[in-house]
């Protein structure tokens, strides 16, 4: 993984040129600078891959003679409330979007935000080059362990991330394994499915934006996930991955597409290997086949016998099994949907009291990497469920984005209420209230006209589609019907909606009704 991270550094392609990094936010109360300041001199002792450089090649160093990062502090008290807001927004979209300068050894960062009141915010941001998502969880305990216990040992594991490198890469069993994996691996390439097929933003940005939804669950509804999941006899983590799918799925209106599944387990080739910060990651590339399963529970059901294939095949890594695709198909083949469930923590939650103590709740987290337009991410947090999904709003449009992820909350809080909810189809489109109707119909109308693509709000309405949507207006709403000159400008179903609903005076929503209510009675 370390590899693809630095190429998609350096990539000009779409979604690439960005860091792999993980950025949170901590809400605590009275952090003293100088004491949070000598903690991180300390971490930075404890753990040598915070310090890691990369060169232009590529190539990794450690400098033991390399001194501590800096705690970088800002000083809010006076300023008021407003201005406090506006800078801290600033500084969140900043740290969001940051390239860590690896060729001066700089794989973290750590911020303060002294606020007033007493208040203050933490701000981490790692590289996943160096820190993997599991290791930031390692840096934010021994941050908070070093700054409570000041005296705490700060004696590095007795064996680091390249010992245990050489060691995965060493011996013939390690070989005969990957051969094998990959044996396995070639005999199912022909017939994996593809990417989801995602709708792309109608005014797609230049730079990078990534943007962060997140919803919660609460400890009730946490525990009658694990019951639903105990009754199917697999684990809470594909519970909410199969259901995930079924929600992509039905945005998508695919049956057949493939994930990507981050898996960060630690071969104990070394001592103490559950202390060591580096990037262990592998990704296991998931095949959801939404046609083969007639309910919620089956899909369930085959995503966890599938897991289980897939860790049992897991020494010819991910990122080779897209090369081999891309190689198969003549094509460049990405997995740009991401989805980690981390429900079987060790110690049961994302971080531990003491953290919460020291630093107060995690209220903001996001993450960036190279070819990925959705990373869905659910956790353990706080006695409940944190849901939390970071897209690439310069390559989505966001309306669809919102609806897919409220979908899939909606989806696991249905399942947490009502047992029965896992018998629904895996490509039930659940009934909704519609915000907008008239767009939705226009959404709908474009689809007929566009078989093979999806559509979206934000798609363009092209010439030969105009005329069949004119011709519709006409008949069912001449009223509020665009003229030729209106398609003059580029036109999507939205701001289409918008023409239309003005000229009808609202009119064209109550048609639009009857035209979903038909079409969907069928």
């Amino acid at each position: 993984m370390q590899a693809a991270y630095w190429v998609g550094r350096q990539s000009s392609d779409a979604l690439g040129g960005v860091a792999a990094h993980l950025y949170g936010e901590f809400d605590g109360a009275d952090l003293e600078p100088e004491r949070l300041r000598d903690a991180v001199s300390g971490l930075c002792r404890l753990h040598p891959m915070l310090r890691l450089r990369v060169d232009a090649e590529g190539c990794q160093h450690l400098d033991p003679t390399a001194g501590p990062l800096p705690l970088d502090i800002e000083d809010m008290r006076q300023l008021p409330a407003e201005a406090v807001e506006a800078r801290l927004l600033a500084k969140r979209r900043s740290w969001s979007h940051r390239r860590l300068d690896l060729g001066r050894g700089e794989a973290a960062a750590f911020g303060l935000s002294l606020l007033p009141d007493g208040a203050c915010r933490l701000h981490v941001d790692t590289d996943m080059i160096a820190v993997d998502p599991n290791s930031f969880r390692i840096v934010i305990e021994d941050l908070a362990r070093l700054y409570e216990h000041p005296g705490w040992p700060q004696a590095p594991a007795s064996h680091g991330f390249f010992d245990w490198l050489d060691q995965a890469g060493a011996g013939s069993e390690g070989a005969k394994r990957r051969e094998r994996d990959r044996v396995w691996w070639r005999a199912r390439l022909a017939d994996f499915p593809p990417a989801p097929d995602l709708p792309a933003a109608a005014h797609a940005s230049a730079e990078p934006a990534s943007e962060r939804l997140a919803a919660r669950l609460s400890p009730d509804e946490r525990h009658a996930l694990e019951r639903r999941a105990r009754d199917l006899r697999v684990t809470p983590s594909v519970l909410v991955l199969g259901l995930f799918a079924a929600a992509l799925g039905r945005a998508t209106g695919q049956a057949h597409f493939r994930l990507n599944v981050p898996s960060f387990w630690r071969a104990p080739l070394v001592s103490e290997v559950e202390r060591i910060v580096g990037e262990f990651s592998n990704v296991l590339i998931l095949g959801v086949d939404l046609a083969a399963a007639a309910t919620l529970a089956e899909l369930c059901r085959a995503i966890g016998r599938q897991m289980i294939e897939l860790i049992a095949h897991d020494a010819y890594p991910g990122v080779s099994v897209m090369r081999d695709l891309s190689r198969l198909s003549g094509s460049v083949q990405t997995a740009p949907v991401v989805f980690t469930a981390g429900l079987g923590l060790s110690g049961g939650e994302l971080f531990s009291e003491a953290v919460r103590r020291v630093f107060g709740p995690m209220n903001w987290v996001i993450s960036q990497g190279p070819q990925v337009a959705v990373d869905a991410q659910v956790a353990a947090c706080d006695g409940g469920i944190l849901i939390n999904c970071d897209i690439r709003l310069d390559a989505l449009p966001e309306a669809w984005v919102r609806e897919t992820f409220e979908a899939y909350v909606a989806l696991l809080r249905e399942v947490a209420a009502r047992p029965e909810a896992l018998d629904a189809a895996p490509n039930a489109r659940p009934r909704r209230q519609l915000a907008d109707p008239t767009e939705d119909m226009l959404v709908r109308l474009l689809g007929r006209l566009s078989p093979g693509q999806v559509v979206h709000e934000g798609s363009v309405i092209n010439a030969a589609a105009q005329t069949e949507i004119t011709r519709f207006l006409v008949r069912y709403c001449s009223i509020g019907a665009p003229s030729r000159s209106d398609f003059d400008e580029v036109v999507t179903p939205r701001s289409l909606a918008r023409l239309v609903r003005a000229r009808s005076g609202g009119a064209s929503d109550e048609i639009a009704r009857i035209f979903l209510e038909t079409i969907d009675a069928g």
